[in-house]
């Protein structure tokens, strides 16, 4: 992973268009058997960690000592969740200390309409996109669309059903590589029931596992008290039904792939994967 600027605009709607129907394969597909020389089994003491969910303190004193606390946890990445991206002055204290710092955006819409627009305002702007899916029509529509990168089903806190991964959603989700993620945070929230949420995350983890949908898992920290190492956090995944291996994927290699795909794309001259415009 590189630390270079990325190029902020909206995005033309010719892009927009190519986006929607240009289909992930090949290299481009969130999976680490597309790489040929990736092996899960060799990478126990030189995998890249990637926390793609650091959630922006909004305090530049407090990020900063996250980002020298993630370095020395063992990270190599860290994805901030904020309305705005960071200014590269920040990138480069990051770097400083050792760390790659890329922009991430959640979206919360309410509709399909929403979700349209605010992709089309945002896309071009951040590395990775999230969608927060709180109803089955946005999450249907998150989960098809290929400017999406990441589909988040956050724990209820009131007695309504959680809206989570099914079958359909994950089959779209696999078919646009859109990845699933797992947030250490919504386990560790007082208001949560945990014991159902566990249940549901089993549920949408056997459908994403079945459809082959890349997953991530991240801490969702926003102070560095909630932080923690990598591997403390791909634990998890072993209550979940997770392999060793793959849980350590979904914390290093899954996000490495998703950011590096998304930082091509943000490269002046991408048209699709595979085809750049020469000048």
């Amino acid at each position: 992973m590189s630390g270079q600027d990325l190029p902020v605009g909206d995005r033309s709607g010719e892009n927009e268009v190519q986006a929607q129907v240009t289909p992930r394969e090949g290299p481009s597909r969130v999976c680490p058997r597309s790489y040929p020389h990736y092996d899960s089994g060799g990478l126990t003491d030189v995998r890249r960690f990637v926390d793609l969910n650091i959630r922006d303190p909004g305090d530049t004193r407090v990020l900063t000592e996250m980002l020298e606390l993630a370095s020395k946890l063992g990270f190599k990445g860290i994805t901030l969740s904020s309305e705005r991206p960071q200014p590269q002055m920040m990138r480069n204290k990051a770097l400083s200390v050792g760390i790659d710092l890329s922009n991430r955006i959640d979206l919360r819409p309410r509709s399909t309409n929403e979700l349209s627009k605010a992709l089309r305002r945002v896309r071009r702007k951040f590395e990775i996109i999230a969608v927060c899916c709180e109803n089955k029509t946005v999450s249907r529509q998150a989960a098809k669309d290929h400017r999406v990168d990441i589909l988040t089903f956050p724990p209820l806190r009131t007695n309504k059903s959680r809206v989570g991964l099914d079958r359909q959603g994950a089959a779209l989700a696999s078919k646009s590589n859109c990845a699933y993620e797992i947030c250490l945070s919504d386990l560790l929230e007082p208001s949560v029931d945990r014991a159902r949420f566990l249940i549901d995350l089993k549920r949408d983890i056997s459908n994403a596992i079945h459809e082959g949908v890349p997953m991530v898992v991240s801490s969702g920290a926003g102070s560095p008290l909630q932080m923690r190492e990598p591997r403390a956090i791909a634990s998890i995944t072993n209550l979940l039904g997770i392999s060793k291996d793959k849980g350590l994927d979904a914390v290093s290699e899954i996000p490495r792939i998703i950011l590096e795909r998304n930082r091509e794309k943000l490269r002046l001259g991408f048209i699709s994967p595979g085809v750049k415009e020469v000048r």
